[in-house]
């Protein structure tokens, strides 16, 4: 008798507390360091004379990490859609900034700012005039240029796509290139089907570097043109396209410079569009979670509110067994399964029951 009263007690203490946890975690979220809509090493500089404001430069600051946060989360054809916004609408978009670093030297002012914007008003904008949000993270991808100089194959040493694809910088790095090294056999199966480029298992070229994600491309120089066959796999999704530039001459380093930066806008563009999400109206989904102990809870708390494609959740019902949530999120079951494996949580559906267990 007396065990059995202590474990009552047990379980009403447990319900007590995850009772406390239901009135905090109801519609609970919060940015976190990680998150797209902090922008960090925000730079300005200018003359420190007597008519020196520092507002002037905060106000250059905001403008600034406004333009880069559009270029994470915007595909590039979206740019012109917002590029009429005002300072005073940018303003209204910012929780809160800081000064990392300031001097004044020389008649000069310098600054580093970060930029703490709310990440909700920013959806709200973009989904008011109809533009697309995405949100990739950071990956690493082979990046395997062939290119033909009138049929005839160019080694690496030669190839300026090669040389220069890390050392020419566009506004948002978002993905890590790995350089292959030069494989006879690679190089060999390349020229023998390079007219019929789409037979090319480029998988098994790349598999040697550890990684799935590749970006290939298949440059041909003829008659004044660049014609440009573009392959890259990105977490297993695959897509190609052709693109076509001109070029008048093909050792003219500043059009081959502008030719690759629209090439890694292009890429980049890719990869941001698998990872965009539908900011209309926000899906809902009901999981459970067993309840271990409440630091498991709260952890697994914490984890929702870091993603940033939840727009809010609230536990609906708990019981000594388990936690019942409402996730309201952004995008697809897909996407919010990947972003709280990042976490360490696997997302299950059983014939419609959902559920979140801790990998």
């Amino acid at each position: 008798m007396y065990k059995y009263n202590i474990i009552k007690i047990r379980e009403y203490i447990f319900l007590i507390l995850t009772a406390t946890i239901f009135l905090t975690a109801s519609h609970s979220k919060s940015l976190s360091e990680e998150n797209v809509f902090i922008v960090d090493n925000v730079e300005v500089e200018g003359n420190a004379d007597l008519n020196f404001n520092r507002n002037k430069f905060i106000n250059k600051a905001f403008l600034s990490s406004f333009q880069i946060l559009m270029s994470k989360i915007l595909i590039s054809s979206d740019f012109n859609k917002i590029k009429e916004i005002k300072l005073k609408k940018i303003k209204s978009l910012i929780n809160s900034f800081q000064i990392l670093d300031e001097s004044y030297k020389n008649k000069k002012y310098t600054a580093t700012y970060k930029i703490f914007y709310n990440d909700k008003k920013v959806k709200k904008l973009l989904s008011k005039r109809n533009i697309s949000f995405s949100q990739p993270k950071n990956i690493t991808a082979v990046l395997y240029p062939v290119l033909f100089i009138n049929d005839d194959l160019q080694n690496f040493d030669k190839n300026f796509f090669y040389n220069q694809w890390n050392k020419i910088k566009i506004k948002t790095e978002l993905i890590t290139f790995i350089l292959p090294l030069e494989d006879l056999d690679d190089i060999d199966k390349i020229k023998k089907i390079k007219n019929n480029i789409e037979d090319l298992n480029v998988d098994t070229i790349i598999k040697k570097y550890n990684t799935n994600n590749y970006v290939f491309l298949l440059i041909q120089n003829q008659n004044k043109k660049l014609n440009i066959y573009l392959k890259t796999n990105f977490n297993n999704n695959y897509t190609s396209k052709n693109i076509f530039y001109n070029i008048e001459n093909i050792k003219n380093k500043e059009k081959l410079s502008e030719i690759l930066k629209n090439l890694k806008m292009e890429v980049t563009d890719i990869w941001k569009g698998e990872n965009v999400i539908n900011l209309s109206i926000p899906l809902s989904i009901n999981v459970k979670f067993k309840n271990t102990d409440l630091d498991k809870l709260e952890k697994l708390k914490q984890a929702l509110s870091k993603i940033s494609i939840i727009d809010k959740y609230s536990i609906r019902e708990f019981d000594i067994n388990h936690s019942f949530f409402q996730i309201y999120y952004f995008g697809n079951p897909k996407k919010l399964k990947t972003e709280l494996l990042e976490f360490n949580y696997q997302l299950i559906n059983d014939q419609g029951n959902w559920e979140i267990k801790y990998d």
